[in-house]
């Protein structure tokens, strides 16, 4: 009998949920099926990179390993093609290809952040599709107290994805909210590998961002902030 083949599950509600008046997140629970096998695809075929950033006099490895994927390169199993095609159909956007993040276990990890890279953060759309176990996903309100004794550090959402789930955010969220996915803790961290796939896009209109992204190197000298 031969396997399941991954697919798009076109009956999934997409649900909407309301950040602010300007900002939201959709959610769509179980879009690809199958999604299992696409995990174990990517782990044993992506030419993952280890990248590093500058913290505190000292270049460290992210804790996670990730990889490019152009709209102009082969994809790396099929179902990103139609995937691609689906979201930008839907949120009427162009996405010039996808980024791929792999949490290997759960010390893996991504502090909060916004995508401030993308430099104009007013009207975004950002794709994630997870692949692999399902991990907490943490918003909070742009600079919220950051509660070390508190477990969720000020966050008011956790979406939590599991294997073939999508959230989409859009609006103002890139710039009113901020996201992460924290450590595991405990006996599932062996277990934790979780694969993201994203796709970003801005429609570079608005204020832009002043100042260095979340990339930036941190150093003792000035308090933080290069």
């Amino acid at each position: 009998m031969a396997a399941p083949v991954p697919a798009l599950d076109d009956s999934v509600v997409f649900e909407r949920t309301e950040l602010d008046e300007r900002s939201w997140f959709d959610l769509a629970r179980g879009w690809v099926t199958d999604s299992g096998e696409v995990y174990d695809a990517l782990t044993g075929t992506i030419p993952w990179r280890q990248g590093s950033v500058y913290r505190y006099e000292k270049y460290r490895d992210e804790p996670r390993v990730s990889a490019w994927c152009p709209s102009n390169q082969p994809v790396p199993h099929p179902v990103f093609k139609r995937m691609q095609q689906a979201l930008q159909q839907r949120y009427r956007v162009f996405f010039d290809g996808f980024a791929l993040s792999w949490y290997r276990d759960g010390n893996d990890c991504v502090g909060f952040h916004r995508d401030s890279d993308l430099r104009y953060c007013e009207n975004t759309v950002i794709a994630i599709a997870t692949f692999g176990a399902q991990r907490p996903w943490l918003l909070r309100p742009t600079g919220a107290r950051n509660r070390f004794t508190d477990e969720l550090q000020g966050a008011t959402h956790d979406l939590a994805p599991a294997g073939g789930d999508l959230l989409v955010m859009g609006g103002r969220s890139q710039r009113g909210w901020e996201h992460s996915v924290p450590m595991v803790r405990g006996a599932a961290r062996a277990k934790a590998g979780r694969i993201s796939a994203s796709w970003r896009w801005t429609s570079r209109t608005g204020k832009p961002e002043i100042g260095p992204g979340s990339r930036a190197p941190l150093l003792y000298s000035n308090g933080g902030r290069a």
